[in-house]
């Protein structure tokens, strides 16, 4: 066919084709059907008419629809609401058995701490301490036996209560990597402290006005220690019940189901946290208003947590759960070229890790070797304190313990020692990646080196400061990736960074939070029973009254919990760093323009022949 000839069959076709891409509103179906004749159309150009204007023109408006269609599509079901109201209340189905267990356990620890109330007057002193109790008797004599909840101005309380309890509940949570025994301790624990503390009260005939108050914001309270010692076994029978998996692969199934159902009921700390610190002080409240609140709570617990999840598995969830199976195999490749959520992400930093752990493990026990002596040294003795009186030094505790010190000679080691391990994971991912424009070593290594004083530096200063590095910790490590691998300006990089950082439905923002989940459970894990085991064997081979014997135990606990944030840190590192190749293909669509490019290629040459 002659160019005149095809151009004139086919110009009415093309003018509403440009006439589309100028509408502002665009049906989609006729898009669609333009865009694939559009692409026939180049095909046929391309292999007729290789260098004339005419294939150009085509070429043209075949990127315009493509951008259209696939860089700026809308996904149908919000991320958010999807997670919610379908994916949550099927992990809650798939978790039941553990989720009874986890409730039947704490019912019979209450009665335990009943039980053991009635039959030893010693007992309440021994489970809740000396000195509350004492200060208990003391409220109660002066006519106000729940002034406990006045004591601390609202703002202060609420911020140390929401992170007393993460701490409960998270530690109640990955105590269950212990087989679920773990998890079952923590429970009887805080099954026996609740009902001695509730019978306390109705032995002094104040069950009325201590069950209003303790209940008021203990429904939701409880009720989420309950649901996080249901994750904990769900996370423990994993390694118990492996079923047809290896257990590595079983642990990592229960542990991505797990870790999503702490992360639904987390929520609800923060808002039994906001009921006990601004609403619980006014213990003169009317006892209607307090009862129906107590309701509420109960019915919201039991609505969401039971019966929506039950309705919904009698209709039939609107997707299946999705399953990423995590293989033990560390030769398996990373795709770099795909569009990947927050699990498969995960998965990949962790066959990062395994692949690599040889060549990362030295330098993160060096760097925390070198850290620690330096910690000693400047500043030995704030270097162990546990800081006391402000909230966000009760989170990071086990860490910020570590590196809270005046000295800003110390936040440059500590940076340093950071960078160090940030530098060496990024690399490898960069290398793995076959990136051919990584050249700047030194200027990578410094403007790395700048976030990890930044970092640091923010922990130095607290308050405010840590606040917005706990916020955006994640998009630092974002952007410190991007600049390596453009070998760029971290400054000129934080634009692009946030571009690419907040696609997706702010998939960055969701990674970060799982991602901070996974890391404070790995510290709670080391600071729960590990940490203590560690220290008391030391304890044995050293005479306690001895100074130089403290001194070698104060710097051995330095850097077992220094060691243990560089052990983190490759797992968040190797996250982010992946989620930059992800996000540039959702933006960019890179790999999807070759495929099509090579489809296209492809049927020319077998019209040719």
């Amino acid at each position: 066919m002659k160019e005149t000839r095809f151009i004139a069959q086919n110009k009415e076709k093309w003018r509403e084709a440009e006439t589309l891409l100028k509408a502002r509103v665009k049906d989609p179906d006729k898009l669609s059907n333009l865009f694939v004749q559009i692409v026939d159309d180049l095909s046929y150009s391309r292999t007729y008419y290789p260098n004339r204007s005419v294939r150009v023109y085509l070429n043209k408006i075949a990127r315009q629809y493509f951008s259209i269609i696939y860089s700026h599509k809308k996904e149908k079901y919000n991320a958010f609401k999807l997670f919610w109201l379908d994916e949550l209340p099927q992990i809650i189905i798939y978790s039941k058995r553990q989720l009874i267990t986890s409730l039947l356990v704490f019912l019979l620890s209450f009665a335990i701490g009943v039980f053991s109330s009635q039959h030893d007057p010693q007992f309440a002193s021994t489970i809740l301490g000396n000195d509350y109790v004492a200060m208990t008797e003391k409220n109660i004599q002066s006519g106000d036996p729940m002034a406990v909840y006045k004591q601390s101005h609202q703002i202060d309380m609420f911020f140390g209560i929401t992170l007393n309890n993460l701490m409960v509940a998270f530690r109640t949570y990955v105590l269950g990597i212990f087989l679920a025994i773990g998890t079952l301790g923590s429970l009887l624990y805080n099954g026996i402290m609740v009902g001695c503390f509730q019978y306390y009260f109705v032995e002094r005939g104040l069950f009325l006005t201590s069950s209003l108050s303790i209940w008021l914001h203990g429904t939701l309270e409880i009720s989420s220690i309950i649901l996080a010692g249901g994750a904990g076994l769900t996370l423990g029978s994993g390694l118990i019940f492996p079923g047809t998996y290896s257990r590595l692969q079983s642990l990592q199934r229960s542990g991505i189901r797990s870790l999503k159902l702490m992360l639904g009921i987390t929520p609800i700390f923060v808002l039994a946290a906001v009921i006990e610190s601004f609403l619980t002080r006014y213990t003169n409240a009317p006892t209607f208003l307090k009862l129906l609140l107590i309701i509420l709570s109960a019915l919201y617990i039991i609505g969401y947590f039971v019966v929506y999840p039950w309705f919904k598995a009698k209709k039939g969830f609107d997707f299946p759960l999705k399953e990423v199976r995590l293989s033990s195999r560390k030769s398996e490749p990373v795709n770099f070229n795909r569009i990947k959520n927050s699990a498969e992400l995960l998965k990949d930093s962790f066959q990062f890790y395994a692949r690599h752990n040889t060549k990362l493990l030295p330098w993160a026990f060096i760097s925390a070797f070198a850290v620690s002596i330096a910690s000693y040294f400047l500043n030995e003795q704030s270097a162990t304190a546990i800081i006391e009186g402000e909230w966000w030094i009760t989170l990071f505790s086990d860490v910020i313990s570590v590196f809270h010190t005046p000295s800003p000679i110390f936040i440059a080691i500590s940076g340093l020692g950071f960078s160090i391990v940030l530098y060496r994971t990024m690399k490898l991912i960069d290398a793995e990646s076959k990136n051919t424009r990584f050249t700047y070593d030194l200027k990578s290594f410094i403007q790395i080196f700048v976030v990890g004083t930044a970092v640091f530096g923010a922990m130095y200063l607290g308050g405010f400061a840590l606040l917005v590095l706990i916020i955006g910790w994640g998009f630092l490590v974002f952007i410190a990736f991007i600049q390596m691998t453009r070998s760029n300006s971290l400054f000129h990089g934080m634009a692009q960074g946030w571009n690419l950082f907040t696609k997706n439905n702010n998939q960055g923002f969701g990674l970060q939070v799982i991602v901070l989940l996974l890391a404070f459970s790995f510290l709670v894990l080391l600071s729960a029973p590990l940490l203590y085991i560690h220290m008391s064997v030391i304890q044995w081979n050293f005479v306690a009254r001895d100074a130089s014997s403290q001194q070698v135990i104060r710097f051995l606990e330095i850097f077992i919990r220094t060691f243990a944030l560089y052990l983190i840190l490759p797992v968040i590192a190797s996250s982010f760093s992946y989620l930059y190749f992800s996000q540039q293909e959702a933006n960019n669509a890179t790999s999807l323009k070759e495929s099509i490019a090579k489809m296209i290629s492809e049927r020319s040459k077998f019209e040719r022949r």
